[in-house]
């Protein structure tokens, strides 16, 4: 692994690491209802800030440094992408729908596997 690919990617985390460091102070010190509107961007923020060095390209890097804020425009395309800047309740009654047929899926298994308790006959001694 070279220096200079470390360089662009250290540089990177660092520009990274700052933007969110301000992003969180400004919206800590924000209202609560600001604080619950943002919310969505914020998390965003600290999953790319996060996660983003380790899983990029040198010319990845060397790309995004040279945006005027690379965490923004990352955060933003990823909500785009992901779709979490847009209603999310139908996905909501969505997961209540799967995790109800999975249980129901469950124990449908679960009572096919239980053993079947030895049937007496009655007329047997």
């Amino acid at each position: 692994m070279s220096v200079e690919h470390q360089s662009a990617k250290d540089k990177l985390a660092q520009v990274l690491a700052d933007r969110y460091s301000r992003l969180s102070r400004r919206w800590e010190a924000s209202t609560p209802g600001k604080r619950q509107a943002d919310l969505e961007e914020i998390l965003a923020a600290r999953f790319v800030a996060a996660r983003f060095p380790d899983i990029i390209t040198e010319s990845d890097a060397q790309f995004l440094l040279e945006l005027d804020d690379p965490l923004k425009a990352v955060a933003d395309q990823w909500l785009e992408v992901t779709g979490l800047n847009r209603s999310q309740d139908d996905i909501l009654v969505q997961c209540v729908g799967t995790l109800r047929d999975n249980a129901l899926q469950q124990s449908s298994r679960h009572a096919a596997k239980k053993p079947k308790s030895p049937h007496r006959d009655s007329m047997a001694r």
